[in-house]
């Protein structure tokens, strides 16, 4: 039997379903949806004004990435364990290095350039919502370069589920925040010298030091998160 044409799909729906995604993604890595949470289609629907299809959608793709988790009709925010946590931040000190390496290897100008634009972007260290997604972007601008999209998928879905943390300690704690700084510069600067070996060295450290912050924080008993505007009185604006 021949099997029945394709139908193309309705861009106006993906379009949709993409910015439901990033707008409840973003509620998620600000703080303003905390672990366990409930995302609601309704609910979401009618914040965005958007039918439930789209935000259907969305949802499916957030708990494919493993941001949101489905249990029964209903999906709610990841909340990792300690021990779900760990393992994440394994994953991630596995894999990370690898995309550093192949990005400051193959560096043109350009890409340090667009690398040193995102450094300047979160080099204030202002602990509010825009800082949290202008650091996201750094990370995830610097593992592009590595020219694998599989494997920036991989650490962007495990780096979503650490993130609120890494918010709560950045925000707590200032001198965890100058030490990213300083570091953060030292992987623009290696990038721009193609030293592999020297980004692998700090992407690790910088992860290991996360990695021990947090579960600092998480042993401390520290394990609801505030969000980013309530954890911070030098909050700016909300993106």
């Amino acid at each position: 039997m021949a099997a029945a044409a394709a139908q193309p799909r309705d861009r106006r729906s993906d379009s949709a379903a993409a910015q439901a995604a990033r707008d409840i993604r973003h509620a998620v890595l600000t703080g303003d949806l905390r672990g366990g949470a409930p995302v609601r289609e309704e609910e979401w629907a009618r914040r965005l004004s958007l039918s439930r299809t789209p935000v259907r959608e969305a949802i499916n793709t957030l708990v494919l990435e493993g941001l949101l988790t489905r249990q029964g009709r209903t999906a709610y925010v990841f909340q990792p364990s300690l021990e779900d946590l760990l393992d994440i931040y394994d994953l991630r000190l596995a894999l990370e290095p690898i995309a550093a390496r192949r990005a400051a290897e193959s560096s043109d100008r350009e890409f340090v350039d667009g690398l040193s634009k995102r450094f300047k972007a979160i080099e204030g260290l202002t602990p509010d919502s825009d800082w949290f997604a202008d650091h996201e972007e750094f990370h995830l601008y610097l593992f592009s370069g590595s020219n694998s999209d599989r494997l920036c998928q991989i650490i962007a879905s495990l780096r979503a589920q650490s993130e609120p943390y890494v918010r709560f300690a950045t925000t707590v704690d200032r001198p965890f925040r100058v030490k990213s700084k300083s570091q953060h510069r030292d992987m623009v600067r290696a990038v721009r010298r193609h030293d592999g070996d020297g980004i692998v060295q700090l992407v690790h450290e910088h992860l290991q030091r996360t990695r021990l912050e947090v579960e600092r924080l998480l042993e401390a008993g520290w394990s609801t998160l505030p969000t980013a505007r309530a954890a911070s009185p030098t909050s700016g604006r909300a993106r």
